[in-house]
């Protein structure tokens, strides 16, 4: 299923109200239904910036203070939606306007966006806004930290000073989930470091690292053998061996996203067949200090077996 990749825009009031802009449809199948204002990412271009521009072209309005703080992921029929959402604001001397595409536009105040007709892919997003709580330790008028509360360090180069509590606990959620992603390193990681050393001790040199020629990107390949190797961490991956657990906060979009990794590695590993390669996926749990020897002798003759059979 091909994924599109959308930004929404929450607009906040800029009278101090908990109203947000939404946006009747007046096109397609769904006509008549409400939304976020919103549209598809183009290639090379950042959600962010995506967000900016299609509200501007939508609306006729300057877009600041964009802050990062939930992603909706949902399956239509013929398409996976995933849906980056952003609280913003309009700039000052800016007012929206109704496109050709839009019935209508209306300020809702967050207690009364369940009362709309939604699209099937906002109302997750509507019930996000409605469910979040006033975050411990703050001070629910206006999303800063209690007396004697330190604010996260996460929220140090954003500014929630016209988010509530609750809507800065999104915000500071959001953070730490791009904090844990960006720690997580595609290559070179200590697993792959070790396989590595394992295959050249044996002999087994000659490999490409990250080779965007066969299915997948496997870590390691050996072209001339026709061998894929996929140095998988559990937690990412899904290992079926340790099964490891899912966060609890922001479950959707967790068990979403390992969906589609796993959905992917199936799809590379079929391709990797269908095309005579023999793929080997190790596992991060297979490479522990009590596992490791184990692992590496069935990798080692996995790889020359492929060899003896060229």
């Amino acid at each position: 299923m091909r994924t599109v990749h959308v930004a929404a825009g929450i607009i906040k009031a800029g009278d101090g109200s908990d109203r947000v802009l939404a946006v009747q449809r007046g096109y397609g199948e769904m006509a008549g239904l409400w939304e976020f204002p919103g549209g598809k990412v183009e290639r090379g271009e950042t959600a962010r910036d995506a967000c900016r521009r299609e509200l501007a072209e939508e609306l006729q309005v300057r877009i600041c203070d964009l802050r990062d703080f939930y992603t909706v992921e949902y399956d239509y029929e013929d398409f996976h939606l995933s849906m980056e959402c952003f609280f913003c604001r309009i700039a000052e001397g800016d007012e929206p306007r109704r496109s050709d595409r839009q019935l209508k536009l209306r300020w809702v105040e967050r207690a009364s966006l369940a009362k709309l007709a939604w699209m099937p892919a906002d109302i997750e997003l509507v019930r996000a806004l409605a469910a979040a709580s006033p975050a411990e330790g703050t001070d629910a008028k206006d999303g800063q930290p209690a007396a004697g509360c330190k604010r996260s360090k996460l929220l140090d180069k954003i500014d929630t000073a016209d988010l509530s509590a609750d809507e800065t606990e999104l915000v500071r959620r959001r953070a730490a989930i791009r904090k844990s992603m960006q720690g997580n390193k595609r290559a070179d990681t200590k697993p792959e470091l070790i396989v590595r050393q394992r295959l050249r001790a044996a002999g087994l040199t000659g490999y490409r690292l990250q080779w965007k020629k066969a299915p997948g990107r496997p870590d390691i390949a050996f072209p001339g053998r026709n061998v894929a190797i996929f140095v998988n961490g559990c937690f990412w991956h899904r290992c079926p061996h340790c099964h490891p657990s899912t966060p609890k906060r922001n479950t959707e979009f967790w068990e979403a996203k390992f969906r589609r990794n796993v959905e992917r590695d199936q799809r590379a590993l079929a391709e990797l067949a269908e095309q005579g390669w023999t793929a080997i996926t190790i596992w991060e749990c297979e490479l522990k200090r009590d596992r490791v020897d184990e692992t590496m002798e069935r990798v080692i003759e996995q790889v020359r077996a492929a060899e003896r059979r060229q």
